[in-house]
């Protein structure tokens, strides 16, 4: 890759061919500035693809620096320079409405997913939420990162769109396998949890113990205001965009709607207008826009529950 931006600057959504790998090479081949790296990505590292523009400085140069590979490593001083060049682009777009989209009429098959799905949530007790069906490029994105290298993990295990909908909206647990290490130091004790991935927290169970529990993997939204912000399911919904040729009206989602909201704060402090409330708010269409998604590779993570418990006594007042 050539250490200028050789392609002209055109936001536009591209057409996207039938499977993940085309979405890859064209967003890895795309001329960025000091990106230079292998065909394939390098070991440990996910091809990605980031819209490093609506990211804080601070944000993108930790970003830059220890989450994403180069070939030489970034200084903080060029991770700098690199957000100007991508800020720049974001600041310079037209502003943009970002109106919630219209919600569509839902088929039967989708009616009767949307009515377990809600069954589910309602079990694990959570209330309040609603299904509808929306084209999510209109969504606005507050997560600036995707794992395209994940996201085609989603895509291999759907073969119809029956799959796909149950990979949006799961009806049930996935329930994965964990190894758990436990350590004694005389009365102290320390657990560590292996971890599939990192949507898990250490909390109580229903039954009344304590242990890991997975976060419910599904794609769910959030009001921000006159806005629809995409909250969870980056990556699935990346990946059913990508897997349809990002067409309509295939690429029309079942989405969870989240009963909260997300209020805007008194006073911006963001002049370019870049974050979810500002005049140029991030959409989830930007992941698929030239000259907005910056391809990366992305340092691959590995994830643990690490839980300490210390003995102690003291007096009684």
């Amino acid at each position: 890759m050539s250490k200028n931006f050789a392609k002209p600057y055109r936001p536009r959504v591209p057409h996207l061919q039938k499977t993940i790998s085309p979405v890859i090479d064209s967003l890895v081949t795309m001329e960025t500035p000091d990106t230079a790296g292998p065909d394939s990505p390098p070991a440990n590292t996910y091809a990605g693809v980031a819209l490093l523009g609506w990211m804080e400085r601070s944000q993108a140069i930790r970003f830059l620096t220890e989450d994403c590979w180069f070939e030489p490593a970034l200084t903080e001083s060029a991770a700098e320079s690199l957000w100007l060049e991508w800020r720049g682009r974001a600041a310079s777009l037209p502003a943009r409405e970002a109106s919630v989209p219209e919600p569509l009429p839902l088929t039967q098959a989708e009616n009767a997913h949307a009515a377990r799905f809600l069954q589910f949530v309602g079990s694990i007790g959570l209330s309040g939420v609603e299904v509808i069906k929306i084209d999510p490029m209109q969504l606005v994105a507050g997560q600036y990162h995707i794992a395209i290298d994940v996201a085609a993990t989603h895509a291999q295990r759907c073969a119809d769109d029956s799959a796909w909908i149950e990979r949006l909206l799961p009806t049930s647990p996935s329930n994965p396998q964990l190894n758990m290490n436990f350590l004694r130091r005389n009365m102290d004790t320390e657990v560590v949890i292996d971890l599939p991935h990192g949507e898990f927290i250490f909390g109580v169970h229903p039954h009344g113990g304590f242990g890991p529990k997975e976060l419910l993997g599904h794609v769910m939204a959030v009001r921000a205001g006159k806005r629809l912000l995409l909250g969870k399911g980056y990556h699935r919904l990346f990946a059913r965009v990508s897997a349809v040729g990002g067409s309509l009206p295939e690429r029309l989602s079942l989405v969870g709607l989240d009963p909260t909201s997300v209020s805007p704060p008194s006073a911006s402090s963001d002049a370019d207008g870049l974050d979810i409330f500002g005049a140029r708010p991030a959409l989830f269409a930007d992941f698929f826009t030239e000259g907005l998604a910056m391809p990366v590779y992305l340092r691959k993570k590995r994830y643990q529950l690490q839980i300490h418990a210390r003995w102690i006594a003291t007096n009684e007042s």
